[in-house]
């Protein structure tokens, strides 16, 4: 478990060490080095003095654990402070165990699946030495453009989700678990090429998402650079909030860069911008560079190590043994086979041809994406399990047709070629004898069929109209075949080392879906179009009674769902605000909250939001949050679409109020109340 800041005793190492640091060594405290060649005397040499001088706080790229144990002894026992190592590494999807996307993981809105599978991902990483991940990266969704402007209504979710990882990695609130230090990394969202208000947005976006995961519990790391230098000044104006007072106690990787670019008398660079240790000591000594900017650096470097527990960490191979057994691979896959089951999104299914049942029949599996087990790891090296995999595991009875002509590239299928028009002839045949035809389809560019993909759907359909598209591209589809959307549609995305498995119990009804979109499907370009949190399911779910009350200092939203269906399910019940500008009402919902509801056949429960500071405020210019009065929308629903609601007017006084630190706590009595 890594021990959180405020922390005295932690604060009162990070003084007495200051207090004794040469400025050389306080510089070496924010220098990442490359792990030495040990077949290179000269360089092995080289390393271990720079170790020696306290000129290294990071080594990356290490090959084992013995490695990192080598090194941090000499850290540890030959360097004149004894300051430990940090040893980042790039966590991306997994180590040995690879879990769904970013993408794909964001279907679940299930928080705890997501931290359980970084709380492997950390366990993983530990066996390799690692005790910083590179990881959660927030930039995995569309940009406003692509995403037709509808990345306002994603925020939240997103904060969410780096708020779990986050969790999961650093084994935050969990005594007894190793955890590694996280590092959020929003470059790519800050970095975005953009211009005037959409620019704004996506800095905004950014802070809102930063902040949320700050609020959740310490943070190892932050990253919050990219893009060209008009971009990186906003950037640096926009999150100085983070360096105030008990805002932010982790690394802001970005001022490493920034304090390196002022040793060089240059603007930071996007990568490769190592620390000029000796520049910095320069800098620092010729006021070029004030102190106390390279102290507040160095303080946050060994707040994170001591946060990680290194001070006082064993060496040699009994305190190695002695920190406890990891998690057997089984167990690991199971982590992964249960993000996996809940990152799949039922987007269509009407008349219901799954769960697959008696009523089934024979089952025909079309497509080479069906046997593909290189597919769901989304360019990992390794293999995962295909849907085929899965139904043979399940025991269920099914025939195969590659519906489509083998290419050298299987993931580009593209145009129509001359050996495509007799394997759609051989699918249609046997769907011809079969019940139930099941087309899987891989990955793809952008989010349009191929030309081949979409004429064997549309022969299928001449035969047959019991077909189920099921889609392990990374986008999903709702694609449009002739001038109607198909029956049913199950997207999996890219699922990881348990792929078909998950698949196969979500189309038997082992597991019921409960996946919802994280991005809406654009109308157009071959699609129908979904919104945004849609996601269906085996049961039935309904919303009614919405209540909309006005307290002391803040909203309370409140709606009845209710399971109508005979079987059981899990629904995720979604907030969304919208603020009148003026008289005029914008397009856009924005997502401020949700909870997963598992509810049995027929029972029913009231889900209550609380909307106070955290939902309605907005970032300045300057990283400040405010909140203002003014008329609201508010809306509660199963999608951005499915919604119930009603317009409230929230007075300055209470939007003022929703300031105070205390504001939110504990149910204050009613001042008013707006029933919709």
């Amino acid at each position: 478990m890594i021990h959180g800041f405020p922390d005295p005793d932690g604060e009162r190492v990070v003084a007495d060490l200051l207090a004794y640091m040469t400025t050389e060594e306080k510089a070496g405290q924010l220098a990442v080095v490359a792990a030495p060649d040990h077949q290179d005397r000269a360089e092995v040499e080289r390393f271990t003095q720079a170790v020696r001088s306290g000129r290294v706080t990071a080594v990356e790229g290490i090959s084992s654990k013995i490695q990192a144990e080598a090194f941090q002894q000499i850290a540890i026992e030959e360097s004149r402070l004894g300051i430990p190592l940090l040893f980042p590494m790039e966590t991306g999807t997994g180590i040995e165990t690879i879990f769904p996307t970013p993408l794909a993981a964001a279907a679940s809105w299930d928080m705890e699946a997501i931290a359980g599978a970084e709380a492997v991902i950390a366990e993983e990483a530990h066996t390799l030495g690692c005790n910083w991940a590179l990881s959660p990266d927030a930039g995995y969704l569309p940009s406003s453009s692509e995403a037709d402007n509808s990345r306002d209504d994603q925020v939240d979710l997103v904060a969410a989700i780096a708020a779990a990882r986050v969790r999961g990695l650093q084994a935050n609130g969990e005594p007894g678990r190793e955890g590694v230090l996280a590092c959020l990394d929003l470059a790519a969202i800050v970095g975005r090429a953009a211009s005037g208000s959409a620019q704004d947005k996506d800095i905004a976006e950014a802070m809102r998402i930063a902040a949320s995961v700050v609020k959740q519990g310490y943070l190892g790391s932050i990253s919050v650079g990219g893009g060209n230098v008009q971009r990186r000044r906003a950037a640096r104006k926009a999150f100085s909030f983070l360096k105030e007072a008990g805002a932010f106690d982790g690394i802001i990787l970005s001022e490493w860069k920034s304090l390196a670019a002022a040793a060089r008398d240059s603007e930071p660079i996007e990568s490769g911008d190592s620390m000029p240790v000796d520049a910095l000591v320069a800098a620092i000594e010729k006021g070029k560079l004030p102190l106390a900017r390279l102290d507040d650096a160095v303080s946050r470097v060994l707040r994170a190590k001591y946060a990680l527990g290194l001070f006082t960490l064993p060496l040699g191979k009994e305190a190695v043994r002695s920190r406890g057994s990891l998690p057997t691979p089984i167990q690991n896959r199971e982590t992964a086979l249960n993000l996996a089951k809940r990152s799949i999104v039922l987007l269509r299914n009407e008349p219901a041809m799954l769960p697959l049942g008696f009523d089934s029949g024979d089952i025909l599996v079309i497509g080479a994406a069906a046997t593909d087990r290189n597919a769901p790891l989304a360019g990992r090296k390794g293999l995962a399990a295909s849907l085929i995999d899965g139904l043979e595991q399940l025991g269920i009875p099914h025939k195969f047709a590659p519906g489509l002509a083998l290419r050298h590239d299987a993931g580009n299928i593209g145009r129509m070629i001359e050996a495509d028009s007799m394997a759609i002839g051989m699918a249609c045949e046997a769907a011809k004898r079969a019940r139930t035809a099941i087309v899987v389809l891989g990955g793809r560019e952008g989010n349009a069929l191929a030309e081949a993909e979409r004429q064997l759907l549309a022969s299928l359909r001449t035969v047959t109209d019991r077909i189920v598209l099921v889609t392990l591209g990374a986008a999903a589809l709702d694609p449009i075949i002739g001038n109607d959307p198909l029956a049913c549609v199950l997207h999996a995305g890219q699922l990881g080392t348990m792929s078909g498995h998950a698949i196969a119990e979500v189309l038997t009804g082992e597991t019921s879906p409960s996946g919802k979109l994280p991005v809406a499907i654009k109308e157009g370009n071959g699609n129908r179009g979904l919104p945004f949190g849609h996601g269906l399911h085996y049961a039935d779910f309904a919303l009614t009674d919405f209540t909309l009350d006005l307290a002391a200092d803040r909203l309370v939203a409140s709606v009845q769902v209710r399971n109508l269906a005979d079987v059981g399910g899990i629904e995720t019940v979604q907030l969304y605000l919208r603020r009148y500008r003026g008289n005029h009402l914008p397009s856009r919902l924005n997502l401020r909250g949700f909870e997963r509801v598992k509810l049995a056949p027929g029972e029913r429960r009231t889900v209550t939001f609380e909307i106070g500071r955290d939902q309605i405020g907005q970032h300045r210019e300057d990283g400040r949050y405010f909140t203002e009065g003014g008329r609201y929308d508010v809306r509660i629903g199963l999608s951005s679409k499915r919604v119930l609601g009603g317009e409230i007017e929230l007075p300055d006084a209470i939007a003022k109020a929703m300031n105070n630190p205390f504001a939110g706590s504990g149910y204050a009595p009613q001042i008013g109340q707006r029933r919709a």
